[in-house]
């Protein structure tokens, strides 16, 4: 499988923020990626699986999708990237490498923030308190004003995610589904037909293996069933088109491959907790 990327991209925001008192957040699945550069204080990280840490000096980064919690001790004072990921036709960089959350970080990093928040102040979000942006929801808003900046600064800021994401790119690990081509032509395949209906009869054809060797063999590596991995693409495809677009969840639904839009409703709320409306509501106010 080739390399994957991450130029298909949107900079939501950048900037400094600093929290005056106590905060935390609780059942976040943004739908985009958080890159954190830690100056002063510590903060916490709340995953189902374990706690980290936020100490100055590092830099930390979350994949969009992955649900947290976190609070943060107050004089926390942080540096913050927010890059949201376009659908691609291929599996994204994500797909490929496991990411460390956290990484030592230097003066570099801290100079590359330091200059870019000077460079386009207007990526702030509206405070620097960030008590005050937690809640703020004009992503879309966002996205669109960076469309509209010109290609060199897009470029400009094209270069930054690139010289922060290969601090955390250093450290990556290739996933075993890669090191296997079936496997791994078969992620190629759910990505380009995440708007179809997938069956567990067309995987075992394109991977020539009879269902149940299938069934085995991707949930060992995987982690989880091929249906249980198209249904997690279809929601995060939905995810985007409910942030990116003005899409009715009707043809939002089609276009994931749901024919019946009250089930895919349900099976949204099961996985994310909101119903569309609600997720977009939440999203973009």
């Amino acid at each position: 499988m080739e390399q994957a990327s991450l130029m298909d991209f949107i900079v939501l925001n950048l900037g400094h923020a600093r929290t005056i008192h106590y905060w935390s957040n609780e059942d976040i699945s943004s739908p985009f990626i958080r890159i954190y550069y830690i100056k002063k204080g510590r903060a916490f990280f709340h995953f189902s699986t374990g706690d980290v840490e936020l100490t100055a000096g590092h830099m930390y980064m979350l994949p969009a999708y992955v649900p947290h919690s976190y609070e943060c001790e107050p004089n926390l004072d942080f540096y913050y990237l927010f890059v949201y990921q376009r659908m691609a036709s291929e599996v994204n960089v994500f797909d490929i490498y496991d990411f460390p959350i956290e990484v030592k970080s230097n003066e570099a990093a801290n100079l590359l923030f330091e200059n870019y928040c000077t460079l386009y102040p207007q990526l702030n979000l509206p405070s620097r308190d960030a008590t005050e942006f937690a809640n703020h929801q004009a992503y879309r808003d966002y996205a669109m004003a960076y469309m509209k900046m010109p290609f060199y600064e897009r470029m400009q800021l094209h270069g930054l995610v690139e010289i922060l994401f290969s601090y955390f790119m250093k450290q990556a690990r290739l996933k075993s589904a890669v090191r296997d081509n079936r496997l791994s032509n078969l992620l190629n395949y759910i990505q380009q037909h995440i708007s179809e209906v997938i069956t567990i009869d067309d995987l075992a054809e394109k991977a020539c293996l009879t269902k149940s060797h299938l069934i085995r063999s991707f949930s060992k590596i995987m982690g989880i069933t091929p249906l249980q991995y198209i249904l997690q693409k279809k929601i995060q495809h939905a995810q985007s088109l409910l942030l990116s677009t003005d899409m009715t969840v009707s043809k939002i639904s089609e276009a994931t491959g749901f024919n019946d839009v009250s089930y895919f409703i349900r099976l949204f709320k099961k996985n994310i907790g909101f119903t569309p409306q609600e997720y977009r509501e939440k999203l973009i106010g």
